[in-house]
């Protein structure tokens, strides 16, 4: 998320199993396979009461099939938020364009009718027609009050089903910055009711995370303490959603599946004419730079007539390349990675000279976003377009990443895939629950922003550390052939998810996710933006404080946990939930007289993240339930 909000990014709605698949074995506590009963599971003292986890194919109301053709369907429904009303600003307004402030005060900024003032004409602003602030859409991200003046592309709600035998998996992915647990709750009574015989025994739901366009989660409104959702537009990206699904689900066909991947790291030439390597493409400005910088891909392929079905993405970076002045809705980068990716390149210079060609291969793309964790994003990225040009910031720069991430996606679908005749499909899903300590976050839930419950509190009583609310959510590993997804509900750091095959932590010695140019600690002699931007110019400001990652406990990795066969190792962020970052706790600092209300002094380095999390909690509440699911038996057998 952007950094100018102190705190946000919470309580996106946890999707979840529908249909009833029994519970099934799980391991010992050393991980070691087990048809036994389940161990008591990991996390939260509540863990305990929850449904046990569910796993398809092979349980009670899922059993295994010999049928092993994989049927594959996908869809991409419209839910571009419609812009009617804009925000007019006082003429004498010391705020930059998009930062709505004061529209409670006389005199103030308004919310108007699209086309109902002159907006170039201050002597006319007085005569503006005010009405209910809640009209204009607010987008969310960066901070509060950026009101949208238009559109600029669209948002989407994109789905694809599989089905194998008797299982039958849904992968949505919405343009939002979030999407909440009760959210996906209405979602799924509404399936049920409007489609009860839809069959689906698991439904995920991500967000892509793009923080241009309407507010769904409340915490980007007008002014402080005023929410930005429109509770017409979320119930629309609900209704589209199912529609979405539903489509895919009509259009099932037989399919084979290729497996691809490319590093994003500038070796294809005409995407990094200037040569900064993966500082071309995303960033990390926290200590320390830690990047999964490989983008993945899973084509679907009709076995009738080789057309393309689907293509699922998977890169991490924050998408808000378009930066906070933007005013026109847009999915950000996305928009041409799925576009590049479904129809192809054509990049030419002002003179019209071929720049980068290469063609699509249709069908419908979905992008899933990764550990974001850290401000993984544009914060420090060299914008070098396909003609060597440095871009100002707007909408354009977002354009152009999104082209250059599409290359080296169609790299993965061309030069590094795999391909699969009949690729088994299956899941592991278990709910947990996590407490939420943030005062920031009490203070949301005081003032309800937040259309999301929590649990084991009581609501008449302060919010405090002897009344804590928790809330409920849920991981997966999605299994589909070579490839295996593990679902994470936030902004993971890549710390806790990335080692190599021999156990090399991101925080070992040779450092290798720590990609060219950028250094594992951010250090003076390296000039931003290939350091951290924020570094004081006396070399000592944040720069000179290396967080102690001699501390980090390498076991809470969940790479290491990894199935040693899968070939493709997917993270899939804010799946199927989030509650903001999931930061380490050898790393997890809070401002002393305010802790979560504000960041740290800087000579604790940069810890704005930390106001963004539940709490200090927030590694053990997550981290030890998804290490227990991932050393449980798979639902599938890899050869």
């Amino acid at each position: 998320m952007g950094k100018r909000l102190l705190w946000g990014t919470v309580f996106i709605g946890a999707a979840i199993g529908i249909a009833s698949c029994g519970n099934d074995s799980d391991t010992d506590a050393d991980g070691t396979a087990d048809d036994g009963p389940e161990p008591p599971p990991a996390g939260h003292p509540e863990n305990a009461s929850l449904a046990p986890t569910q796993r398809c194919p092979g349980s009670d109301g899922c059993e295994a099939s010999e049928d092993l053709t994989l049927k594959v369907g996908a869809a991409a429904v419209d839910i571009t938020p419609v812009v009617d009303h804009v925000a007019e600003y006082v003429p004498s307004s010391d705020f930059l364009p998009g930062e709505y402030r004061d529209f409670n005060l006389i005199g103030g900024d308004k919310c108007v009718p699209l086309g109902s003032c002159d907006h170039g004409n201050p002597d006319e602003f007085p005569n503006c027609p005010r009405v209910d602030p809640q009209k204009c859409t607010w987008i969310a991200g960066f901070g509060i009050g950026r009101a949208a003046t238009g559109v600029a592309d669209p948002n989407w709600s994109r789905c694809v089903a599989l089905e194998q035998g008797n299982t039958k998996i849904g992968l949505c992915v919405v343009d939002n910055v979030g999407w909440f647990y009760n959210e996906v709750q209405r979602m799924r009574d509404e399936l049920d009711a409007m489609h009860p015989s839809h069959g689906f025994d698991y439904i995920s739901v991500s967000s892509t995370h793009v923080h241009q366009t309407q507010d769904t989660m409340g915490i980007w409104g007008p002014t402080d303490g005023e929410s930005g959702v429109k509770r017409e537009y979320n119930a629309m990206t609900r209704t589209k959603t199912i529609e979405s699904l539903m489509e895919a689900s009509a259009k099932l066909v037989p399919v084979k599946t290729e497996f691809g991947a490319s590093k994003v790291d500038g070796h294809i030439a005409e995407t990094d004419p200037a040569g900064h390597q993966t500082a071309a493409f995303v960033s990390d400005v926290r200590d320390p730079v830690v990047i999964d910088n490989e983008l993945r891909t899973i084509r679907f392929i009709s076995t009738a007539d080789e057309s393309t079905v689907a293509t699922l993405i998977n890169f991490t970076a924050h998408p808000e390349y378009a930066d906070d002045e933007n005013t026109l809705t847009s999915s950000d980068f996305p928009h041409t990675l799925r576009e590049g990716v479904e129809k192809g390149l054509d990049v030419r210079d002002a003179a019209g000279n071929v720049l980068y060609q290469a063609d699509g291969v249709g069908g419908v793309a979905l992008f899933f976003n990764g550990a974001l964790g850290g401000q993984v994003g544009p914060g420090a990225v060299r914008h070098i377009d396909f003609d060597g040009t440095e871009l100002p910031a707007g909408i354009e720069r977002a354009y152009s990443a999104g082209r250059k991430m599409a290359a080296y996606a169609l790299e993965a679908i061309r030069v590094g895939s795999t391909t699969v005749e009949a690729a088994p499909i299956g899941f592991r899903a278990r709910e947990f629950y996590t407490d939420v300590v943030n005062v920031a976050f009490h203070i949301a839930i005081g003032q309800q922003l937040f259309d999301r419950d929590g649990e084991f509190y009581d609501p008449a009583r302060q919010l405090g550390p002897e009344n804590v609310p928790a809330l409920r959510s849920q991981i997966a590993v999605v299994d589909i052939g070579m490839a295996e997804m593990v679902t994470v509900p936030g902004e993971l750091h890549a710390e806790l998810l990335l080692a190599s095959a021999d156990g090399v932590t991101a925080l070992d010695d040779p450092f290798i996710f720590t990609p060219p140019p950028f250094h594992l600690l951010n250090d003076p002699s390296v000039p931003a933006p290939m350091g951290n931007p924020d570094c004081g110019s006396d070399g000592v400001s944040r720069c000179s404080v290396a967080p102690p990652i001699d501390e980090m406990d390498r076991s809470k990795v969940i790479d290491l946990a990894r199935d040693p066969v899968v070939t493709y190792k997917w993270v899939l962020g804010l799946t199927p939930d989030t509650f903001g970052y999931i930061v380490p706790s050898y790393d997890f600092v809070v401002d002393e007289q305010n802790p979560y209300l504000e960041e740290p002094p800087s000579t604790f380095g940069d810890h704005y993240e930390e106001t963004n999390s539940v709490g200090t909690n927030v590694q053990d509440d997550f981290i030890e339930p998804i290490l227990q699911l991932l050393r449980s038996r798979p639902a599938i057998v890899r050869e």
